[in-house]
């Protein structure tokens, strides 16, 4: 063999090298593209848009509309006029050896659970019907459905959780709290039995139902 003909073969070996490489840094940063595209669009899926957390407190609002108390009518003053003194009452002395109550909780009682009150329990009802309402029709739920459902209602993923099919029930938990409240939805999709509850869940911390 000649060595213009070795020179030659490992010319064409080392580019083939190269070109392998090349190929191989082209594959790398391909796939690396790729998958931080994935976790971009992962990401943007979980973050709702500016919009749409605009268009989830509208529809808050819609929906709690009949909720709203009317202002409070006008009522007497309990305090006492010119020249009135209130009745007054001879105090009551408590028997030997007994102490006056106290509204300290021992220290060893279990937390109160929160409830809801007032208007959050009727927005509660409301969304329970509405939501309820939308479920229903639906024979044999999955949870891409129930999830296309409450998206349509105005309920953006972020808010959405729990989202999960056994045996032929989608389970999900709706985050309703907002500037301090504390309404949540638990709601079962199995077609007519289908069902929606509120419940209180504490204002402060990461949304855990259940827990």
């Amino acid at each position: 063999m000649t060595l213009n003909r070795v020179l030659t073969g490992m010319g064409a070996a080392a580019l083939a090298v190269v070109v392998l490489a090349a190929c191989g840094s082209e594959q790398a940063g391909g796939q690396q593209q790729n998958t931080a595209s994935s976790v971009g669009a992962q990401a943007a899926a979980t973050s709702p848009s500016p919009d749409a957390q605009v268009a989830f407190m509208e529809m808050l609002e819609r929906v709690g509309v009949p909720c709203v108390p009317d202002a409070p009518a006008a009522t007497e003053s309990d305090d006492p006029g010119p020249g009135e003194h209130p009745p007054t009452r001879p105090s009551e002395l408590l028997p030997v050896g007994e102490k006056p109550p106290t509204d300290v909780p021992s220290p060893t009682a279990a937390p109160e659970q929160p409830r809801l009150k007032g208007v959050e329990a009727c927005e509660g009802r409301e969304h329970g019907k509405r939501i309820t309402q939308a479920l229903i029709g639906l024979d044999k739920p999955t949870t891409i459905q129930v999830r296309q459902k409450l998206n349509k209602l105005g309920y953006i993923d972020s808010r959405i959780h729990g989202l999960k099919a056994e045996r032929g029930v989608v389970r999900f938990y709706l985050d309703l709290r907002v500037m301090g409240g504390q309404l949540a939805l638990k709601g079962a999709s199995a077609g007519k039995n289908t069902t929606v509850e509120a419940f209180a869940h504490p204002a402060e911390g990461a949304f855990k139902p259940g827990r």
